[in-house]
This record gives structure tokens, C-alpha cells and sequence, in this order.
């Protein structure tokens, strides 16, 4: 929903993929094109004033996003926030701010939703808050709960093979082995309560649970499924389940000392999201890779199973005072922020079958020594990878107006970040004792924001803005022997124990620079609001993937950047029509061709001491290259409402939104052959098309509509891949794509 209001920001589909542990719930965040899979989130996502956003901590940990049901509206901040929001809002903000308890009179809203997804299961929603004064003017408060259920449309099916001994041969579906199996929902419950102490300062505690369980994966199997024919199947032999709860509270204290306002905010966020995912085809993939397996796809019994867990324990305290008359020449606001963090994402992999296959196909045991571990099955362990974060800063920001129309600000914070990562693992089952590392990264980062403001008339506003954007570094975890020629091949020399560690990855940061203007015209029935940016960024924290193994590391590959602009219409021709056109362009690129490891870069290839003399090594990526988005952008909406005669105090209306993004066309640097791991069989993003349509009557409080979600039925491939992408035998493909049409009916009551 948010793409479709805001120009410029993206989500990525990442989960239907190794690098994402097959995991649906699994997406990335991107705001102009500044995105990484790699190291802290380069988008800060908020709730109020507290962040939740984690680390990519391979394979298994990502964001958490808000499903919040008694929601006051949403911010989205483009460009980096680091002045006011700290190392998290490398690339922007997004903030989810909630209904605050009212002293003074009761509010409160029902609503109710019905739908049906062409293909697949009903849907429903029912959910309800209510506020108001308990003491009047003294006490009061907020509550809600929410329950939803959003049905499947993907059906998990069995699959044969017309000749088993040609690893080639494609599967043919066999039977439906459950109907529409990715179905999700979501729980969601909150409250607050507000104390006026006195005549200027309150006290605000709250708390908000949430809990989205996802029953299987939307990703399908290209070959069994045809989602032109609304036919979309998945032959996974195990569900990829993910029950991912967390609540946060917070105690929030507000207090008017005069001179200025004083706000502090006391928050702990706890996660404890777990998922399963079925690694039974990469595992076989892998091994093919090696050699190993005769085909890549399993013999009947097999399965691997692999449950993840991504668990996040966080303390934030920030205190901020700012001047109380905004309108004075001179404005100002400083704080202090504190938070301690500690997230770890473990993970187990158990096949019972693997070992044997492999040595009965290949001469070797996956275990080494074998057998395996756990009654020959246990085949990787990690029961910890886990990083603890130690931050606190100082900020402020000036404002000051050389006349009634001209005004500079000016901002900083300073930040100590400190860090320690801690990895227990071991791979091939029965690697015993546990490998343990123990990594530290600590800095002391700057960022500065400068922006320039003239507003000749109440109609008009233009400004001119740099700002500093930062991102933590971190420390890598071990590649295992099985890895110990790809990561030669980058120049990390291998111990005697194959076990190659990867140095630490370093913090990485850009600049932005923004140039815009807000315009009202035509007596206010036009407003325009435009920008073009540009954005120069350093030393970019890129996951780097060995597909021949199925590990990665992290390392800083190069620079790049991202320039465009935005264009936002709004205009009413006439009392009851509105319309909105918004055109976004973002062009994101490296600048920089990059080795990794301990290579450099001569002109020609990546070189390095540890290399036999004549050895060809090609860069991870490469100048020119692009990063993963679409470029062009566009947002259309029109909404007609009305005074219903026939209906005393009533209205109708009718309002319908279309987006279309352009296809990514340009190189992507696993496209380009003049770098090292490329798969030219897997595309950019796609072309997008997007209808919606809703017709609605309100009277009074009530609010009754019909709607339709992708109104022509749009099956665009939002992510493709496979599990292993040099070997050209590995020809089984995933593919995601949005929900089908849906059509249902929403009731909303308000008072």
C-alpha cells in the first residue's frame, strides 16, 4: 500500500531464495535505490518513536514490518536521517505513528472485511478501538485488537518424473497435496494510557503485541505451475512456515519547562520470530554441484528440514528538548539517544538421507569423518549467531530565519557505536567441538545535514538540502571447508582446517543532496510538490554468495550512485473530483569495479599475492552495474464523492489507483559476464501493473464499500531464482508474484 502513495519506495521480495531462507515473510526495504542484503537495514522503520528495524544476519534474520490496525497515519522520510534518527536511516525513514489516548471526549472504530482471491480462499478481517477519558483531564486511554486472515493461493503438490536417471528431465505435477497452502494471518492488540500530572507534563505507558503466522511460502515451481492460467504450485516437499510474534512497550513523558519542550522515550522491543524451511532441493542442488549426485532433484524419503529462529531482545532510551515557540527567529532542538541491542538467528539442518546419497553417488560422505551426527542426520548446526550493540548519541539541530521568508538549519549527532559478534557453529555434522568466534567493530560517526528554505508566499516553498547518511560495520562469520575453493578463489588463504574467516566488513555511508519545491496554484485546486536528488555512496556492505556451497560473507564492495526525482500532482478540478499523478525516476549504479577478499582490481582482473601466477579471477561486480529496482515509477488515482439526496446526511464515493513500474533492463551485477558468479537466466525485475478500484457509501459513522485489488488480474514475476547458479544442470526455478484479483466488502463504523 505504501508504494502505491509514495514515490520512490520499494519492497523486494527476497524470500524464495537461499540467501533468504526460502521464507515468505522475508523482504527488504529500499528507499531511491539504496538497498542492501547485507550488514544493518538501510531504511529505519518506526513505530512512533521507537525502532524496530534488525540486521541481516545471514541466512535468517530480516525486518519486522508493523500490521498495525488503529493506525493515525504514516511518514515516510526519503534521504538519510541520520541527524534525528541515528545509523539506521542510512537511505530513509519510515514511521508507523498510533492514535494517542484523548482526555477529553471518547472516539472509537469498528471495521469488517470480507474478500475472495480468484484461485484461492476467502479472507477476513474484524477488528476494533476505543478511547477516551477516564478522569477528564486528567486520565486517559487508547485500546485496540484486530484479527486477519488473508487466504491462499498457492497449493503445494506432488510431482513425478517421467525419467528419473536424466538429471535434466523436468518434474510433472502428480497431485494436489494441499489446496491454496499459504494462507497467513495476523493478531495484533494495543494499549495505552495517558496522565496528565499536571498543567505541563504527562506520562504516556503503552504496549503492542503482534503476532503474523505464515502456513507455507507463496513462492511456486515455474515448471509445475502457469500463473498466466492463475495456476501457481509448489512442489516443496516440507511447508516453509514462519510464526513471527513481538511486542514492544514503551513509557513516553512529556513536559513544557518553558523555555522549551522536554520528551523522553523508554522502550524494550522483544522478537521471537521461528520458521522452517525446506532445504531438501538446495541440499541435493549443492551436491550436484560437487559432483556428488547423479540429479538434482530428491529420490522419494528424502528431506531436509532446517528450522531457523530470529530472536531480538532491545533497550532504547532517548531524551530530546526542544525550543517552544516555532516561529522564532532562532529555533533549536538537542537529545541524547542510548540503545543497547541483541538479536541472534540459529539454525539446525537435519537430512537423514543426504550422507548416504552422496557417497553412493559420489564416492564421499557429506560428514567428514562419518557418519553424521543424530542418528546420521544433523548435517549443520549454528545454535548461535548472534550480535550485541552498544550505541549512544548526542544530536542537535539549529534553525535560524535571516528574514520572514529564508531559513537555514543545521544539524548533528555524533554517535559511539560499539559491537561484538558471536558465531558457534559447525557444519558437515559432526564437527566437534563447535566452532566458536568472537568479532568486534566498534566507531565514532559524524553526520551532518545542512538545508536551505525559501518560502516567498504561503503558497509557495522551495529548499535545497545535504545530509549524511551512516551504517554500522560488523564482523563475518566462518566458511567452511566445503567453501575453501571459492573462497581461495577471492584470495582468502585456507588454514589447514579449511575454516577460512573472513575479515570484519567496515561502516559504509553516502551523501545526499536534494533540490525540491512545494507549490499551491489555481486558489489551491493544484499542488505540486517535485525533487531531484543525488546520492554518492561509499563503501557499500555487499553479501557475497558462493553458490557452489550455499555460504556468504560480507564484504565492502565499491561505491555507487543513485540520482532522479519525483513529481507529485494533486489537483481538484471540481469540488468532488480529486486527482493524483505521481512520476518517480531512480537511476542506481556502481561507480566502482570490486574484488573482494584480498584482491585488488588491476585494470583487467582481481589480483593478489596468494594467486598462482596466471590465474583469471573476475571482480564481484563491476562499473556500471546496477542495483536491483525498478527505474520509472507511476502513480494514478481519482476519487469522486458526492451528496447523496436520496440519503439524508449521506455521500458516496468512488476512487480508483494504478500504479506501473518500468522493467529493470539495465545489467545487474549477477547478470554482467565480466563478473565472477552471473546467471543470465534470471531477470531483472519486471514490468508492473496495478488496479485497484473501491465504490463506497457513507452515512453518518458507517462506511460500506465494495473493492477490487488488481482489478485485470496482473501476474508479474516479481523474484526469480534457483539454488545453485553456475551449474547449468540445476534447472529447477521459483518464482513469486502478487495476489491474485480479489474482490470483498469493508464496513467501517466510526464515532
Amino acid at each position: 500500500d505504501l508504494t502505491k502513495l509514495t514515490p520512490g519506495l520499494t519492497f523486494l521480495r527476497t524470500g524464495v531464495s537461499s540467501t533468504g531462507n526460502y521464507n515468505d515473510e522475508s523482504t527488504d526495504i529500499s528507499i531511491r535505490g539504496i538497498d542492501s542484503g547485507a550488514g544493518s537495514s538501510t531504511t529505519a522503520i518506526y513505530i512512533d518513536d521507537t525502532p524496530i528495524q534488525g540486521r541481516h544476519i545471514p541466512f535468517g534474520a530480516y525486518n519486522a514490518f508493523p500490521q498495525l490496525f488503529d493506525l493515525d497515519r504514516v511518514e515516510v522520510l526519503r534521504g538519510p536521517q541520520g541527524t534525528l534518527f541515528g545509523a539506521g536511516a542510512e537511505g530513509g525513514a519510515v514511521r508507523f505513528l498510533t492514535p494517542q489516548p484523548d482526555l477529553k471526549k471518547y472516539s472509537g472504530y469498528v471495521r469488517a472485511e470480507l474478500a475472495s482471491t480468484e484461485g484461492g480462499d476467502l479472507g477476513y478481517e474484524l477488528g476494533g478501538a476505543v478511547g477516551g477519558p477516564v478522569v477528564d483531564d486528567v486520565l486517559g486511554f487508547r485500546a485496540s485488537a484486530s484479527y486477519r486472515r488473508d487466504g491462499g493461493w498457492v497449493d503445494r503438490v506432488a510431482w513425478t518424473r517421467p525419467n528419473p536417471a536424466d538429471p535434466l528431465s523436468l518434474p510433472v505435477y502428480a497431485g494436489t497435496t494441499e489446496r491454496r497452502a499459504n494462507w497467513q494471518e495476523t493478531i495484533t492488540a494495543r494499549a495505552a494510557l495517558k496522565w496528565k500530572i499536571s498543567d505541563a507534563a504527562s506520562v504516556t505507558p503503552s504496549v503492542y503485541y503482534q503476532r503474523l503466522q505464515v502456513a507455507d511460502t507463496g513462492g511456486y515451481w515455474a515448471t509445475l505451475s502457469n500463473p498466466a492460467g492463475g495456476t501457481f504450485r509448489n512442489g516443496n516437499v516440507l511447508k516453509d512456515p514462519s510464526t513471527d510474534p513481538f511486542w514492544l512497550a514503551s513509557i513516553k513523558l512529556d513536559w513544557d519547562l518553558g523555555f522549551g519542550k522536554l520528551v523522553s522515550n523508554t522502550a524494550y522491543f522483544s522478537r521471537d520470530q521461528h520458521s522452517v524451511s525446506d532445504l531438501t532441493e538446495l541440499s541435493r542442488a549443492l551436491y550436484a554441484s560437487f559432483g556428488g549426485l547423479a540429479n538434482i532433484y530428491p529420490q522419494p524419503g528424502d528431506t531436509q528440514m532446517s528450522p531457523f529462529a530470529d530472536t531480538q531482545n532491545n533497550f532504547y532510551q532517548e531524551i530530546r528538548l526542544a525550543s517552544s515557540d516555532a516561529n522564532a527567529p532562532l529555533t533549536w532542538s538537542t537529545g541524547v539517544y542510548y540503545a543497547h541491542t541483541n538479536e541472534n538467528v540459529s539454525q539446525t539442518a537435519t537430512d537423514p538421507t543426504l550422507d548416504a546419497e552422496v557417497f553412493a553417488f559420489g564416492g564421499f560422505h557429506v560428514c567428514a569423518p562419518s557418519p553424521c551426527l543424530n542418528n546420521n542426520s544433523l548435517t549443520y548446526i549454528t545454535p548461535v549467531d548472534r550480535v550485541v550493540e552498544k550505541q549512544i548519541a548526542v544530536f542537535g539541530e539549529v534553525g535560524f530565519k535571516f528574514t520572514d521568508t529564508l531559513k537555514a538549519t543545521a544539524g548533528l549527532r555524533y554517535s559511539k557505536i560499539s559491537s561484538t559478534s558471536t558465531v558457534i557453529q559447525a557444519t558437515n555434522g559432526n564437527q566437534l567441538p563447535l566452532l566458536s568466534q568472537v568479532g568486534s567493530f566498534s566507531d565514532k560517526p559524524v553526520t551532518p545535514k545542512l538545508a536551505l528554505t525559501w518560502q516567498p508566499d504561503r503558497d509557495d516553498l522551495f529548499y535545497l538540502s545535504a545530509a549524511k547518511g551512516f551504517r554500522q560495520g560488523g564482523a563475518n562469520t566462518a566458511i567452511f571447508s566445503g567453501c575453501s575453493a571459492d573462497a581461495g578463489l577471492v584470495g582468502f588463504p585456507s588454514p589447514a582446517s579449511g575454516v577460512v574467516v573472513p575479515p570484519p566488513y567496515t561502516s559504509d555511508s553516502l551523501w545526499s543532496y536534494e533540490l525540491g519545491a512545494k507549490n499551491t496554484l489555481f486558489n489551491g485546486r493544484l499542488q505540486v510538490n517535485s525533487s531531484v536528488f543525488y546520492i554518492d555512496w561509499k563503501n557499500i556492505q555487499q553479501l557475497i554468495y558462493f553458490p557452489n556451497c550455499g555460504y556468504s560473507f560480507v564484504a565492502n564492495a565499491g561505491g555507487a550512485k543513485s540520482k532522479g526525482g519525483e513529481v507529485d500532482l494533486t489537483v481538484r478540478p471540481v469540488p468532488s473530483l480529486t486527482l493524483g499523478l505521481t512520476v518517480a525516476y531512480v537511476d542506481a549504479y556502481f561507480t566502482e569495479t570490486s574484488c573482494v577478499g584480498a584482491l585488488a582490481f588491476d585494470g583487467t582482473s582481481c589480483t593478489g599475492p596468494a594467486l598462482p601466477a596466471g590465474t583469471i579471477i573476475k571482480p564481484a561486480l563491476s562499473s556500471g552495474d546496477h542495483l536491483v529496482g525498478s527505474p520509472w515509477t507511476l502513480l494514478a488515482s481519482a476519487e469522486y464523492a458526492t451528496q447523496l439526496s436520496a440519503f439524508g446526511g449521506s455521500s458516496g464515493y468512488a476512487r480508483v489507483d494504478y500504479q506501473h513500474t518500468s522493467a529493470q533492463s539495465d545489467l545487474l551485477s549477477t547478470q554482467d559476464p565480466k563478473n565472477a558468479v552471473i546467471d543470465t537466466t534470471i531477470p531483472g525485475l519486471p514490468t508492473t501493473k496495478n488496479m485497484n478500484l473501491r465504490l463506497g457509501l457513507r452515512v453518518r459513522g458507517l462506511d460500506v464499500s465494495v473493492f477490487a485489488n488488481n482489478l485485470t488480474n496482473e501476474h508479474p514475476q516479481l523474484f526469480a531464482s534457483r539454488d545453485v547458479t553456475v551449474n547449468s544442470v540445476d534447472n529447477l526455478y521459483y518464482g513469486r508474484s502478487v495476489r491474485p484479483r480479489t474482490i470483498g466488502l469493508t464496513a467501517t463504523y466510526r464515532y
